[in-house]
């Protein structure tokens, strides 16, 4: 299989996918939901003890696509949430990472800033939009079809609430640890709206202190899972690491605060209140009210953050995939009082998958660990560096190694290349650092549990080839947000103190569900075609009656509209 060259990709795809006279009435809302880090095999252990209300009605009366899967391999929040947002990889949409290092500044740049004025309700809203994505949303283009649309984004996490709304939303709203509130900015209008005003002065996190959170369901659904693991964190009301806990923030707190929002955060309160705001927006909004359609983006950000502190394995992460699965079914049964059976669409994916800890990966066979690997690739980078050009005269050569990448100082290469008497100098710095960006790639693939380095200005000028994991990072390469030498590690080894992680090309991090239901989408399918979740986009635009993202490339399978 070869990758397309992306030029061909952003263009590709525009025949009509479903004719004319079959061309449904579109929904008056359509919601696209994310779901943080729910890998497909996560769901497909779990399913079995799901309800009947939330992922299983999903399937009985919507299209199932069986084989879903990322096409770029930057598998993080921040990329994740753009593409379920704009229907592109991260190629095309430039976000490569939750954040990079900006050589101009010298300093990380977090993939949501952007200097935004506060709005005086929310002063810890400020300094956050989308003016990094460059491709517009899907939110983007229906408020250029139909002005008077509504377009809505909600989520605990302020990356996934803007990358999935963009620019021109009327709401795009998040939840501040600090406050305990959800919050906006001036990106999104100079007032406040009054629904989350109002949303906000109801304390919804307050009413939350003290919840005691223990298993939901029977002993049955976390057979062989098994609790109170050495990697996990413990929790911060008891210093434990199992369930039941009563959440205050820290032992011994009485009144709610900053460390109970942080642990609210981390539990599955979080996707609660995520429930709770994305129906405020939907009364205040008046989403679905009429024959102009609506866009709502929900993200629920928890079975990302209780996975990363006790692992995919845990009781604590089953749990919160099952309450979640009820929280759904909550969501799909307010829809149909609020707006009406059938008269809404409901799309569902997620941003990323996530690995096995590593210490089940060992118990089972396997080899895996947590080690400092940025350390060891940037150590081993350095060394090849110095050994080819000589030793750096103003600091280091490798500038920065984050987020599975390293950034070059060029500055320091420059120096080194053109210093006299140098072996494998050269006067030209463009062909000097380049050569420096080939020996950093072939040093850095030597350090320890580094599968493999690439030159990220190879993987642009020829994206080609037949190697997946290759193909994979060729689709997230961004000039000069993916680093000089993108890395990819070893399987199951992942980077520092932390039970599970993702952000691999590998199939447990690539592939995630992709669920579809609402008129003019088929009803109990199986949809067996290869897809990506950026197909969540591309239906949700059918369904509008727009025209898709042009960085949306994926045609729809047949099968998966209704008659």
């Amino acid at each position: 299989m070869t990758l397309r060259p992306v030029v061909v990709l952003l263009a590709a795809a525009f025949a009509p996918s479903i004719s004319a006279q079959s061309k449904p009435k579109p929904p008056r809302l359509v919601v696209l939901c994310a779901v943080d880090q729910l890998a497909r095999w996560v769901l497909d252990e779990a399913l079995p003890f799901c309800g009947d209300g939330g992922f299983k009605r999903l399937q009985r009366e919507g299209v199932t696509f069986a084989n879903c899967a990322y096409l770029h391999g930057c598998t993080e929040t921040g990329p994740g949430h753009a593409t379920l947002g704009t229907g592109a990889p991260a190629c095309a949409h430039g976000i490569a990472h939750n954040e990079w290092f900006d050589s101009a500044t010298g300093k990380p740049l977090y993939c949501v800033s952007e200097p935004v004025p506060a709005l005086p309700e929310f002063p810890e809203g400020k300094d956050r939009g989308p003016g990094l994505l460059l491709v517009p949303t899907l939110g983007d283009l229906l408020k250029e079809h139909a002005a008077a649309a509504k377009v809505v984004s909600v989520s605990v996490k302020d990356r996934a609430a803007i990358l999935m709304g963009g620019a021109r939303a009327d709401a795009v709203v998040w939840f501040e640890v600090a406050t305990g509130r959800f919050v906006t900015n001036t990106r999104w209008g100079r007032k406040a709206p009054a629904w989350l005003l109002a949303f906000d002065a109801g304390k919804p996190a307050d009413a939350l202190f003290g919840w005691n959170w223990d298993r939901c369901a029977p002993d049955a659904a976390y057979d062989g899972l098994v609790d109170d693991q050495h990697f996990e964190m413990p929790h911060p009301s008891s210093g434990a690491r199992t369930l039941p806990v009563a959440l205050t923030g820290k032992k011994g707190n009485e009144t709610p605060g900053g460390p109970f929002y942080f642990e609210l955060f981390l539990s599955p309160l979080g996707n609660v209140l995520t429930l709770q705001a994305a129906e405020a927006a939907v009364a205040g909004e008046q989403l679905g009210r009429d024959d102009v359609p609506d866009l709502l983006c929900v993200s629920f950000s928890a079975t990302d953050l209780v996975g990363h502190m006790f692992g995919p394995e845990s009781v604590e992460a089953r749990d919160t995939v099952l309450r979640f699965d009820a929280l759904l079914a909550q969501l799909l049964e307010f829809l149909d009082r609020d707006v009406g059976a059938g008269r809404y669409a409901f799309l569902l994916s997620a941003d990323h998958g996530v690995g096995h800890t590593p210490a089940w990966v060992k118990a089972h066979g396997g080899t895996g660990g947590n080690v400092l690997l940025h350390t060891y690739a940037r150590a081993a980078a350095e060394k090849a560096l110095q050994e080819h050009f000589g030793p750096a005269a103003k600091g280091p050569f490798v500038a920065s190694a984050l987020e599975f990448s390293l950034v070059l100082d060029r500055a320091a290469v420059t120096a080194a290349a053109a210093a006299p008497g140098n072996a494998n100098g050269n006067a030209d710095a463009d062909a000097a650092f380049r050569r420096a960006c080939e020996v950093a790639a072939a040093g850095a693939s030597k350090g320890q549990h580094v599968q493999c380095a690439f030159v990220t200005e190879d993987l642009l000028a020829h994206p080609g080839g037949d190697d997946p994991v290759r193909r994979a990072m060729a689709y997230a390469a961004c000039r000069g947000r993916s680093g000089d030498v993108m890395l990819v590690f070893e399987p199951n080894w992942i980077e520092g103190p932390i039970a599970a992680t993702h952000g691999s090309p590998f199939d447990y991090d690539t592939q995630v569900p992709l669920l579809a239901m609402g008129p003019g989408l088929a009803r109990g399918a199986r949809i067996d075609a290869q897809v990506s979740p950026g197909l969540m986009v591309v239906l949700a635009s059918a369904l509008l009656g727009v025209e898709r993202p042009k960085a949306a490339g994926e045609a729809i399978p047949d099968g998966a509209m209704g008659r």
